[in-house]
């Protein structure tokens, strides 16, 4: 290099040059000229750019920040204005799981940021530790940027979501749900009740075309969503439709004769001695009634029939319990005309594109850590989720959202938890 340097620069002719000589430069000149193309094509080749992202930083914080960052590779990133648009690029040489990729654990803004990354982490690293694999701790501004997420990177994302949001992620990019929450009340389910009056006529769902319809709140999908798609799907149109403020006001207007008809929370009753538990589609929502006894106030306050539970009564539950105190003849002037289907709790999906054996194990796995004493720091906080437990899901049982989703033509983002 140094003569042909020196050749270049000299002016010498290499004719000059004995025989194996101008061999020898003839080669290098061939050499140099592919690296000069080469060259040419490094400097035409797009140059690293600046953008402003938002991304889930490994080893930092979980919560999205604001950062500008130079990108001299292409990688999956997140590119924010107003709105988030998700640029769907290679990481090189990174697997899901990995430090450079971890699995995303992405959340709603249920309460305050701070509890969720602190609750939200001790499960990252206890699952960490079950699977060998990382994971990181998101906080998104709404449900429906978990879903982009999980639609955009379906490899990597695990979203904590409503039913409602599990059930737009399968349509809009085939997310699996993988586990269910466990309520309060120790129930996998939600479900809504029609109530009439015993007076009222009304003995099937054709009654109520034309009728007027109390709803205790127009987001609930039990409450709500679910009867308008049942009631469009039979032709069925009601009248006037209120939204009133909760299931107590609901189940006055009914009983005192302001709507026709009222729809608001059903909880099953607890049997007689505890020994089996109420079934939906098998025992009747008023299986009490069967005994000829109105129901009473326990001394600690329970709405029950010819007993406590644990004495062989029964114990009542449904929204007419709650005005039972300022009401006590509800029950006998009211009835349940039918349930909607039920409708899963709070759960855990994950990307259509998992790798299998993570997306079998995780369902497990969750299960294990919601019945540990960690969870009571976590998930099962009370100033989180408050969740009992969490069960392995069962796809069919979100039937009943893409039912309503379908019916209504519904994609309504204002059902899905903002901010």
């Amino acid at each position: 290099m140094r003569r042909l340097r020196d050749l270049l620069f000299s002016g010498q002719d290499p004719k000059g040059l004995p025989a194996t000589k101008q061999i020898r430069w003839g080669k290098t000149l061939r050499v140099c000229g592919i690296l000069a193309v080469l060259f040419y094509l490094a400097a035409c080749a797009t140059s690293p750019t600046v953008v402003e992202v938002t991304r889930l930083i490994p080893g930092e914080t979980a919560v999205p920040i604001e950062t500008t960052v130079e990108l001299p590779v292409e990688v999956t990133r997140i590119v924010t204005e107003t709105t988030t648009v998700v640029e769907t690029v290679a990481v090189e040489n990174a697997v899901p799981g990995s430090a450079e990729r971890p699995y995303q654990l992405l959340f709603a803004p249920v309460t305050d940021t701070a509890v969720i990354q602190s609750r939200a982490q001790l499960l990252a690293t206890w699952l960490a530790g079950q699977t060998g694999k990382q994971f990181q701790v998101g906080i998104l501004d709404d449900e429906q940027r978990i879903i982009d997420l999980l639609c955009a990177a379906p490899a990597e994302t695990i979203g904590f979501l409503t039913a409602v949001g599990v059930a737009l992620a399968n349509q809009q990019c085939g997310a699996m749900v993988v586990s269910t929450a466990v309520q309060a009340n120790e129930l996998t389910w939600q479900a809504g009740m029609i109530v009439v009056r015993q007076d009222s006529g009304i003995t099937e769902l054709e009654d109520l075309d034309g009728k007027s319809w109390a709803i205790p709140s127009e987001s609930s999908v039990p409450n709500n969503w679910y009867f308008r798609a049942l009631l469009a799907a039979q032709g069925i149109e009601p009248g006037e439709i209120t939204v009133v403020p909760g299931d107590n006001t609901a189940m006055l207007a009914v009983l005192n004769g302001e709507v026709d008809f009222a729809t608001g929370s059903f909880v099953p009753p607890l049997l007689p001695f505890l020994e089996t538990e109420w079934v939906y589609g098998e025992d009747d929502p008023e299986v009490w009634r069967w005994l000829g006894i109105e129901p009473s106030r326990s001394g600690v306050g329970f709405v029950i029939v010819l007993g406590r539970p644990e004495n062989g009564g029964y114990r009542v539950r449904d929204a007419r319990s709650g005005v039972f105190d300022i009401a006590p003849e509800i029950f006998a002037e009211t009835r349940i005309l039918t349930l909607s289907a039920p409708i899963p709790a709070d759960s855990v999906a994950v990307g259509g594109q998992m790798p299998f054996g993570v997306a079998q194990q995780l369902g497990p796995l969750l299960t294990q850590f919601a019945a540990s004493d960690q969870c009571a720091d976590s998930l099962c906080a009370p100033d989180f989720y408050g969740w009992m437990g969490l069960e392995t899901a069962v796809p069919a049982s979100y039937d009943p959202l893409h039912f309503v989703i379908n019916t209504l033509g519904w994609t309504d983002e204002a059902l899905l938890i903002t901010e």
